[in-house]
């Protein structure tokens, strides 16, 4: 995500990468001439001045807020006036059938499918249903982000099993 914003910037952008857990940010590649800022710490409680960013981009990683409506709010703080919020990440569907087939593939068919593919660094994928329990269905979590934010474009694909959010400040 920190390459496209760049290229979406012209490379005229300052990235810093903020992750929960150091291991995560030391994986980090970098292919830039400047190096981004690598800061560990949790969404609910962001070491930054409010207005400082003009994105938050979360590839995958709101669902792990453990308090998620704080984290959306230090969200909406660090961003300056006209700042947006972009969310990448797993959707759960507000229909019980989808929400049936996604939670099934999650469970049983990602861990077997990553194992088949990757072997045992795979089976890594099966925790990924319990932090789809614990998220918000679709229309929830786009109800808290209005709540924080003037607009908000929620898309969701595959059966809204995946969901890509732009919520402007």
């Amino acid at each position: 995500m920190s390459r496209v914003a760049l290229e979406t910037t012209s490379g005229d952008a300052k990235i810093v990468m903020y992750d929960p857990i150091p291991e995560m940010l030391g994986k980090a590649e970098f292919k830039i001439e400047n190096s981004p800022a690598l800061i560990s710490g949790v969404f609910e409680n962001m070491p930054f001045q409010d207005a400082t960013f003009d994105a938050v981009l979360c590839g995958y990683s709101l669902r792990d807020a453990i308090e998620l409506p704080i984290a959306i709010s230090e969200m909406q703080r660090v961003l300056k006036t006209g700042g947006r919020l972009i969310i990448v990440d797993l959707g759960k569907p507000d229909g019980a059938v989808a929400r049936a087939f996604v939670s099934f593939y999650l469970k049983y068919v990602l861990g077997l499918l990553a194992f088949a593919i990757a072997g045992k660094p795979g089976l890594k994928f099966r925790t990924l249903y319990g932090t789809y329990l614990r998220w918000p269905q679709n229309a929830r979590l786009e109800l808290m982000l209005r709540e924080k934010f003037s607009r908000v474009e929620f898309d969701r694909v595959m059966l809204g099993g995946a969901i890509i959010v732009a919520a402007y400040k």
